[in-house]
């Protein structure tokens, strides 16, 4: 019962490009890329090679167009060097950059596992280093987000294996930060992930990413390591 409680929430897996919406783009390592790409790219990722963390609010839309279904959620992530905490409704997942725990709230229950940063589609342990992951990037023009004048940046995995074949960024124009990202999944299956707040350089002990049983009184530990 507690198996299938979680997979009704949305997956680790799915969370895995919100750890990197705010980085993606810091890497001159782009094969091919255009030159107005590169110029947006490298601006952006100059704002964001200053921060030592990051704290972004941010909402999760993922759209099956197979079986016609949505469904949607918000959340925090924290990110400091390789390791992050992202909290949400129904979960809560930790990470020091070796171990990971997942925490479900509604079971009272939490998962650890060691983290391998390979066995994710987007590794999240490379949050200012994705150039390991190799992109084109193509310029696709300018739009408008709300009042905002945006930018489009589609980038195109130099590898054709990953579940993924194409992300879509949007960014602000005038503060050259990324707004949102979207995921195509060869599965068919789209997810939007949309920054709603940010807040660089707030002081995260170790600590914080680091789950403490002490805190969840009567907690149930699931080892799979």
């Amino acid at each position: 019962m507690k198996m299938k409680a979680f997979e009704k929430k949305i997956s680790f897996r799915s969370l895995m490009p919100i750890v990197l919406i705010v980085t993606i783009v810091l890497s001159s390592a782009f094969v091919n890329s255009d030159k107005e790409a590169s110029r947006i790219l490298d601006k952006v990722s100059k704002n964001y090679k200053s921060y030592k963390t990051i704290k972004a609010s941010f909402r999760i839309k993922i759209f099956n167009k197979q079986e016609k279904s949505s469904q949607s959620e918000k959340g925090t992530l924290f990110v400091k060097g390789k390791k992050f905490r992202v909290e949400m409704d129904g979960q809560e997942i930790y990470c020091d950059g070796k171990t990971m725990w997942t925490y479900l709230k509604d079971a009272n229950e939490v998962q650890i596992s060691n983290y391998n940063p390979k066995s994710s589609d987007i590794n999240p342990s490379e949050i200012f280093t994705v150039y390991e992951k190799g992109f084109l990037s193509k310029f696709i023009g300018e739009g408008k987000k709300g009042t905002v004048v945006t930018e489009q940046i589609e980038l195109t995995p130099t590898d054709k294996k990953k579940p993924f074949f194409k992300v879509k960024l949007t960014i602000d124009k005038v503060a050259k930060k990324i707004m949102d990202m979207t995921v195509m999944n060869k599965n068919g299956v789209e997810s939007l992930y949309e920054i709603t707040g940010f807040s660089p350089n707030i002081n995260l002990e170790d600590s914080y990413f680091k789950f403490d049983k002490k805190l969840k009184p009567g907690v149930v530990e699931i080892d799979l390591r």
